[in-house]
């Protein structure tokens, strides 16, 4: 077999090429710090998504548990009293009651999800401010 130790002259030429070009070499250690940031920033909008999505599941979770045991308590109360004009009487106030908490609880999870979105989109914003002071400050360096 050939020794792959030996000059390659096809080589050789290209690597000649390359110094005479004199190109600036990246400095890899600030390649790598910048990609670190990158992801790191992407982990915290991740982790902040996370922690919304997990408070609207709560808050579904809760809305769901009040609304069955608000309908238990209606049909057991319709069950128990015959009156026609009780029965219109609170089937009114039921339904007062499941609009007002509609819009509370509504309320409540839009307020969830909007805290969730703008902090997901600060942590992406500042990072890309960071970004770009980056960039310009490596760019006066040169």
């Amino acid at each position: 077999m050939a020794d792959q130790s030996k000059d390659n002259p096809f080589m050789d030429m290209f690597q000649k090429f390359g110094e005479n070009l004199k190109l600036p070499t990246p400095d890899i250690e600030n390649v790598m710090e910048y990609h670190r940031k990158n992801i790191q920033a992407m982990q915290d909008a991740t982790q902040s998504y996370s922690k919304g999505a997990q408070s609207m599941m709560g808050k579904q979770r809760e809305v769901l548990e009040e609304t069955l045991s608000e309908v238990t308590d209606y049909v057991q109360n319709a069950m128990q009293n015959r009156d026609p004009n009780k029965m219109i009487s609170d089937n009114m106030e039921f339904a007062k009651k499941s609009f007002d908490a509609t819009i509370k609880n509504t309320t409540e999870m839009s307020e969830i999800m909007r805290v969730s979105s703008s902090e997901t989109y600060n942590i992406l914003k500042d990072r890309m401010q960071e970004s770009i002071e980056e960039i310009r400050d490596s760019m006066g360096k040169k």
